[in-house]
């Protein structure tokens, strides 16, 4: 089985630079290659707005991927709270959160890619979910953690909840006979180090990561090791990478999209056997317009037609 993974594709179509076109252009790219599932690992979307999920269900079902068997997708902390847009939503931020109902937007996400969902098992509540390949167990779990004031000030922390945690460790267990198990979230694992740039927009950006924290993540390791997972894909943390911590592999997507200088994307390619699982990390090059010609031009004009295009 191919597996591409890929993270963080904070689409916001208030902005210029809405990053549709590069959306458009990676998802095209994909939908060309050899594979069997693309997982995306959450913020999907920069400021969870309605909009910018149609947007996303529209490319996906161009491409023939607004379906269970071949993409899965997590939700994200800016897919549910969005984030800071310009430099005076630091001083309002705060207020948005405490209006917005952390499991009414859960059931907005599912709504919007609800095909994705199809042929799930073990749904309550929209996560933990599964997908059983032949002997390749996929599991989805949500991290995001619900905004407070004192405990996730930046609504930007992750937790499992206990009710959550003891529905995968069943999920584990009764599905141990599995030969592999690849467990899907969107906060990292890893340490992260601070910005090194300045302006308003990176001093928030530095007090957030500083929040960017997955809670009680010891009684993860120790499940995920007792069932031995074989790795454990994220986004979140803008960095791409592959890491190993207390014996268990990590996959970072980073952000596929967001802060791209160099025109170049990073895809992880996963390809799992009974035998092996392999792991490469392909840089694609967008430089080439004929090939963003052919792949955005399509797509454009579909969005103007359905009036979901940005004028």
């Amino acid at each position: 089985m191919k597996i591409i993974h890929i993270s963080d594709l904070h689409l916001n179509s208030y902005y210029k630079n809405s990053r549709l076109e590069e959306i458009n252009f990676i998802l095209g790219f994909i939908s060309r290659e050899k594979f069997d599932h693309l997982i995306i690992t959450g913020d999907l979307t920069d400021n969870a707005d309605y909009k910018d999920f149609e947007i996303l269900r529209n490319l996906f079902k161009k491409y023939d991927l607004l379906r269970g068997d071949r993409l899965s997708l997590m939700i994200g902390n800016h897919d549910i709270y969005g984030g800071i847009t310009t430099p005076d939503d630091i001083f309002t931020f705060h207020q948005k959160c405490e209006k917005i109902n952390y499991h009414l937007r859960l059931n907005e996400f599912y709504l919007h890619f609800f095909e994705t969902f199809e042929n799930c098992s073990y749904r309550n509540d929209y996560f933990p979910y599964v997908k059983i390949f032949e002997d390749i167990l996929i599991l989805a779990v949500n991290s995001v953690m619900e905004y407070s004031k004192i405990k996730n000030p930046f609504a930007s922390n992750g937790k499992i909840s206990l009710n959550q945690y003891l529905e995968i460790s069943d999920i584990l267990e009764e599905n141990s006979f599995l030969k592999r198990k690849v467990i899907f979230t969107h906060h990292h694992f890893n340490k992260i180090d601070s910005a090194e740039t300045v302006g308003l927009q990176n001093v928030w950006r530095n007090i957030e990561k500083q929040t960017l924290k997955l809670k009680n993540k010891t009684r993860l390791f120790n499940l995920f090791k007792e069932h031995n997972i074989d790795l454990v894909l994220h986004g979140h943390y803008h960095k791409s990478c592959e890491y190993t911590r207390k014996g268990i592999r990590f996959l970072n997507a980073g952000a596929t999209i967001i802060d791209n200088i160099s025109n170049q994307v990073n895809l992880n390619y996963i390809n799992i056997d009974r035998d092996s699982l392999t792991i490469e990390i392909k840089k694609i090059d967008m430089n080439n317009p004929e090939t963003i010609r052919k792949s955005s031009g399509r797509v454009l004009t579909d969005f103007q037609n359905s009036g979901l295009i940005l004028q």
